[in-house]
């Protein structure tokens, strides 16, 4: 059994690194996808200048910031894109300077981080007065990155840390209802094996983006009851001119 498992992790991370080299991250499944919509629309609305991706992964959001011209500084606690500007705990970055960005970037970072206020409060630090922090972290979610995968947020929670950081919310709002959580472990299963196998990867990606993805967002968004059942939560906040 355990065999099975690895090759199926293993499947998974090669299935991420193809979707990355396409730009295609945020097709893996509807939860990725409706993340990823609300990110992008506040990162066109308002982050300009100079921006921390913090906990940047693979960084799917650095290309679109740099065709608006946003200096883009990517963070994460190990080098898994080969790319990654600064390698750091959220919890404490002492290599950047205190109000030196414009804007900092976190999605789906801080479920993993053990003391999620200790990585707000860094957050404020690095931000310049009035600078905006763009955030997503999952209400709904299976466990994943264990063993570090500490917490599922509710939007009152959350309005409590960010308080608390003295970060002011100005948006908050779900990415994603019942639907798209229930629909993330189906993509999950079906892309998994199936795109094992290489020669299959491009029809069972065409296939889950347009059943499990887009058809299946239309029903979330009717049935999904996202006030209560959301798949995840995207909040917009800046820092307070008197922090």
């Amino acid at each position: 059994m355990s065999g099975i498992f690895d090759f199926l992790r293993e499947s998974r991370r090669d299935l991420d690194a193809w979707l990355a080299e396409r730009n295609l991250a945020h097709t893996f499944s509807l939860t990725s996808y409706a993340v990823h919509r609300s990110v992008d629309r506040l990162i066109e609305r308002h982050v300009t200048g100079r921006c921390l991706d913090a906990g940047s992964g693979r960084a799917p959001y650095k290309s679109r910031l740099r065709e608006r011209g946003v200096e883009v500084i990517t963070m994460d606690i190990e080098n898994r894109s080969g790319d990654v500007d600064l390698v750091a705990d959220l919890q404490d970055m002492p290599a950047v300077r205190s109000a030196s960005v414009d804007a900092v970037i976190c999605t789906e970072v801080l479920e993993h981080v053990a003391d999620p206020g200790a990585a707000l409060a860094e957050i404020a630090r690095v931000l310049r007065p009035e600078g905006v922090v763009v955030l997503s972290v999952p209400h709904l979610s299976p466990i994943h990155e264990a063993p570090h995968d500490y917490y599922r947020y509710t939007r009152y929670g959350l309005a409590h840390l960010f308080e608390r950081a003295g970060l002011e919310v100005l948006e908050m709002g779900a990415a994603g209802g019942l639907l798209a959580f229930l629909g993330h472990g189906m993509s999950q299963a079906f892309f998994t094996t199936t795109s094992a196998l290489k020669p299959l990867r491009p029809a069972a990606w065409a296939l889950n983006y347009v059943v499990l993805v887009r058809l299946l967002d239309l029903l979330d968004r009717a049935l999904g009851l996202s006030s209560i059942y959301a798949s995840n939560w995207v909040v917009l906040a800046r820092k307070r001119s008197s922090a």
